[in-house]
């Protein structure tokens, strides 16, 4: 593995990159297997949209329709709005403001949970706007995730996905071609779940 990181004692933190569909879970999930925490940022993000500071800021401009019956934020709706809505720029700026400095604060609490520990051999972040947010500063190796694009739509018409609904939010994020030049590590995940472990193993198999 490279020298990216942070040049200090502890377990090793390993960021994922990759397109929507490329199998950046599965690649989360088959490192826990192997003995890796995993830091997911999409959990922290649900989290951070529980805030009654975050609650309050965005009910007072964006309404109550963003609520669900039980008073708390809508994610499908805020979804709806940050990615397809009239002013889905601006309005996942605002919400980008207010939630990512709550999930960089859970983030760093993690990561330093595991500064001086050698009984866990990886750390793992889980962010899809791992460079966008700049919380790859925080990582030792960035592994990248390829997968054609034939095969990352099939996986995302599996999540019930519209093309529509997989483009937006593949354009809020930084190209394929930035995401690999970022990374450190490579993976295809274009096969089977047999063939990508058996890469991870050679990769991380060593500890």
């Amino acid at each position: 593995m490279g020298d990216k990181g942070r040049g200090r004692a502890g377990s090793t933190v390993i960021g994922i990159l990759g397109g929507i569909g490329s199998g950046k879970s599965l690649v989360t999930e088959q490192l826990q297997q192997m003995g890796a925490e995993v830091f997911s940022a999409d959990e922290a993000g649900h989290k951070a949209l529980d805030d009654p500071s975050v609650i309050n800021t965005l009910v007072s401009c964006w309404g109550d329709a963003i609520l669900d019956s039980g008073g708390r934020l809508d994610r499908k709706a805020i979804a709806e709005r940050v990615f397809q809505g009239p002013d889905a720029v601006a309005d996942r700026e605002l919400l980008e403001r207010l939630v990512h400095p709550l999930i960089a604060e859970q983030m760093r609490i993690f990561v330093d949970s595991f500064e001086q520990r050698d009984d866990v051999p990886l750390v793992v972040i889980d962010a899809a706007l791992l460079l966008e947010a700049g919380w790859d500063a925080a990582c030792d190796e960035l592994i990248y995730v390829a997968a054609d694009e034939e095969t990352r739509w099939n996986r995302c018409q599996q999540r019930g996905w519209t093309r529509q609904q997989w483009e937006a939010r593949e354009a809020t994020q930084l190209s394929l071609d930035e995401k690999r030049a970022g990374s450190t590590l490579f993976v295809d995940n274009n096969s089977d779940q047999a063939s990508l472990h058996l890469q991870l193993e050679a990769i991380f198999g060593e500890g």
